[in-house]
């Protein structure tokens, strides 16, 4: 029995070894050819524009171009969906998003794949929303926007990119805290959502690609909902500041990769994110996007991921919003 044993030892060894061997021999390996980083919505704007950058980034550090397909569509389901389908050898990814990784599994009965068993890459970058309004409103701080909605009969109306979306759920997260009992919403499918708010047909909206209309003077800015000052917007005062803290958002961009991805190939794409991330240059290109860097582990990522999904999930099912 004894040299049983001993061989049983022996071989459990060997084994473990040989895992490891393999584990290091798939990450000098990797990648071996072009990779492809599905991205979930169409060409152009913020998506886009940031994935290219990290793209390139990654192609020059890990030598395989790294090249964008765009898949968009059902709030970001089908891009999704084809990734969890992807061999799982890294050389498939997916550019995660607050709707793929953290809400879509709250209001969708039937995804066709499960947004906590995509394998965890690492960040990118993240943006906020701001809470807007036209540049003549009658609203010049949030106290005053609340003081007007819970006076108004009819509630003041809103707008939002989408049932469900993160706008939508955001500003039904402020109607809460800020004790308001009606607003209406309305909800778009494209840039008539900000036409409509320049022209005064609908009263505010909370919303991060508005900041761009800020900044061009079309839009105004009470309130960015970040737990602290958008370095971009320093003079503009929190959420938290107005006596709404927990009204905050943090849309996020990461990348996933299909489920049971080797770990020695998600460390080594998470490590070059990181580095990506710290440079100077990326991080004066994000900001110049009115976002920031967000390098972290694959564990803080999973961890972050969690939090945004557990933050949210109450808030979707007390919408009782469910889309097939």
């Amino acid at each position: 029995m004894p040299g049983r044993t001993h061989a049983s030892t022996l071989l459990a060894g060997l084994l473990l070894a040989a895992t490891a061997s393999g584990g290091a021999l798939a990450q000098a390996d990797y990648p071996a050819r072009v990779v492809r980083i599905i991205v979930p919505f169409g060409p152009g704007g913020l998506t886009d524009n940031l994935t290219r950058l990290f793209a390139k980034e990654l192609s020059e550090r890990l030598g395989q171009p790294f090249i964008l397909d765009f898949k968009p569509g059902a709030s970001t389901n089908i891009g999704a969906a084809a990734v969890a389908a992807a061999p799982p050898d890294g050389h498939t990814l997916f550019v995660a998003t607050l709707a793929s990784n953290a809400l879509n599994k709250w209001t969708y009965k039937n995804l066709s794949y499960d947004p906590d068993r995509l394998a965890t890459v690492g960040m990118m970058g993240v943006n906020t929303f701001y809470l807007v309004v036209r540049p003549d409103s009658p609203y010049a701080s949030v106290q005053d926007l609340v003081r007007a909605a819970r006076e108004s009969s009819n509630g003041l109306v809103y707008g939002s990119h989408g049932n469900g979306g993160a706008n939508h759920l955001i500003t039904e997260l402020f109607r809460t805290r800020a004790g308001i009992r009606q607003l209406l919403h309305v909800a778009y499918k494209g840039p008539e959502s900000h036409l409509d708010l320049m022209a005064g047909r609908t009263d505010f909206m909370i919303d991060g690609a508005a900041i761009n209309l800020v900044q061009a003077g079309k839009l105004k800015a009470l309130a960015v909902a970040y737990p602290k000052r958008w370095p971009t917007q320093p003079n503009l005062p929190t959420m938290a500041e107005a006596g709404f803290p927990d009204v905050t958002i943090a849309t996020f961009f990461g990348l996933s990769a299909p489920p049971g991805t080797a770990a020695p190939i998600l460390d080594k794409l998470n490590a070059t994110l990181r580095a990506i991330a710290a440079t100077p240059e990326v991080e004066k290109r994000l900001l110049a996007m009115n976002m920031l860097p967000m390098p972290a582990t694959r564990q803080e990522t999973a961890e972050f991921i969690r939090q945004q999904s557990e933050k949210w999930g109450p808030v979707l099912k007390s919408l009782n919003i469910s889309f097939e």
